[in-house]
């Protein structure tokens, strides 16, 4: 591919703010002027678009040169970074549902009119089919709380080994899966029947199959994802080796499968076959499927900017062109789905912030000292490592 092509198709991927709105008031006008034109000759007609033309090819020319190819980073950067003035505190969500968020000091229960509640001094926590409770995890102890109740316990139960990543079913919610150390064990919801469903796995946290018949992807310890049924512990399907990943995540509707690991990123299908593989940079990264979909947010860093970008992209055997969703200096550190589907939380982690993207129009909300409200502090490090390491948007939950 050309450096000129790859410029122009750059240059076409950046979303203009209210671009697809803007388009459609514009259309009536421009058909408008267009019934309403006088018949022009040709010569007189093409002299102006081929002067365009000409100022066109010295741009393009430029873009053989770093400062050519900085070109597509300056546009992006003028239409996509906005200087939103944040809120000082976390007053209301822009869209129903709770959150729930793992901070620091333990999860944190957030409403929908922006009342918190720390559940407790546990490590992490997930949500259960429509946030009725929280299997939670501290050392060696898993249990499952209820965060109406003041996080009171149902049920738990101790092991060996580390506990973590413990993940509810998004079906029924009768199935718990969870890391003990590198142990992937499975219990019923209601504490009982705990058993391994495999000794050596690696580390990332599984993820349950939405529609699937109690089917859970996870990830061995030389890179392979696979999809096994937990009742059975049989193997559906593995794949090739690979990049351990940090992150697995469906689609809603279970067809769709994000392999996110630092270097790289693979799309699945549900039978296991790679649709589409890309590398990605050093640097924070994340992803979310948009709901009812096979679209998602990618955060995607540059390290020669220091910039991350959200681009959309599609988890189809084509990805599309990426758009150009939000830009900011730094890292983004978490991504969140609102159960509607029109907004998108993003954690700013340099800034200490927290912005809501409403994903069908022009409009970002931004909400400052994030780490403060979830009970940290300066004094506990630095904002790398006191910034909520993630955040759930139920229901439907998010990845």
């Amino acid at each position: 591919m050309s450096t000129e092509t790859e410029l122009r198709r750059a240059l076409q991927r950046i979303q203009a703010p209210d671009e697809l709105e803007g388009l459609r008031r514009a259309w009536p006008l421009v058909r408008a002027a267009f019934e309403a034109r006088e018949p022009v000759a040709w010569q007189r007609r093409n002299q102006w678009p081929l002067l365009a033309a000409a100022v066109v090819v010295a741009i393009l020319a430029a873009a053989l040169t770093s400062p050519g190819r900085a070109l597509v980073g300056s546009v992006r950067d003028a239409v996509t970074s906005e200087t939103v003035k944040p809120k000082p505190a976390l007053t209301s969500l822009p869209a129903p549902g709770v959150l729930l968020v793992n901070s620091k000091n333990g999860p944190w229960r957030v409403q929908f009119d922006g009342s918190q509640r720390r559940l407790g001094p546990w490590w992490e926590g997930s949500w259960s089919p429509q946030a009725k409770y929280v299997i939670v995890t501290r050392g060696h102890r898993l249990a499952a709380i209820d965060p109406n109740a003041k996080g009171a316990i149902r049920w738990s139960l101790a092991r060996a080994g580390t506990v973590r990543s413990a993940r509810w079913s998004r079906e029924a919610g009768d199935r718990v899966a969870y890391l003990n150390g590198r142990q992937l064990r499975v219990v019923a919801g209601d504490g009982t029947g705990d058993g391994p469903l495999r000794q050596l796995v690696g580390p990332t946290p599984p993820a349950w199959r939405p529609g699937g018949d109690r089917e859970l992807a996870f990830s061995t310890v030389d890179g392979r994802i696979e999809l096994v049924e937990t009742d059975s512990t049989k193997t559906r399907w593995r794949t090739d080796p690979g990049e351990v990943p940090t992150q697995l995540v469906w689609s809603e509707d279970g067809e769709r499968l994000l392999v996110l690991a630092e270097r790289s990123l693979r799309v699945l299908d549900a039978e296991g076959h790679r649709l589409w593989a890309t590398g990605l940079s050093v640097g924070p990264s994340g992803a979310a499927f948009v709901r009812k979909s096979h679209r998602f947010v990618l955060i995607r860093f540059s390290p020669a900017t220091g910039r991350s970008d959200l681009v959309l992209l599609q988890a189809e055997r084509e990805p599309g062109e990426a758009r150009f969703l939000y830009s900011a200096p730094g890292d983004f550190g978490t991504l969140a789905m609102s159960p509607n589907g029109h907004w998108l939380l993003v954690g700013w982690v340099n800034a200490d912030q927290w912005l809501f993207l409403r994903l069908t129009a022009s409009k970002v909300v931004a909400i400052s000292g994030i780490v403060e409200q979830f009970g940290g502090s300066e004094r506990q490090g630095p904002l790398s490592k006191t910034f909520p390491s993630s955040v759930s948007w139920c229901c439907p939950a998010s990845p």
